[in-house]
């Protein structure tokens, strides 16, 4: 299991477990078993595609996501 903050560019995978604050998630809550692909990341900052929808994450959020 790594965190989200660590993934890389074109990483494919499931979410695992997530203790980030859901209010930054807006109208794309993230829940365990979510497949999610990384679009980008820089110094841990993500862009994801989740859901059908892109989703900015900060390091600190991406931090406490768990992937699979």
């Amino acid at each position: 299991m790594m965190s989200l903050s660590n993934a890389v560019n074109g990483f494919s995978g499931e979410v695992a477990w997530n203790c980030a604050d859901r209010s930054l998630f807006g109208a794309c809550q993230l829940e365990t078993g979510d497949q999610v692909q990384v679009v980008s990341s820089y110094f841990g900052n993500v862009i994801i595609k989740a859901k059908g929808k892109r989703l900015a994450i900060t390091r600190d959020a991406a931090e406490r996501i768990k992937l699979a």
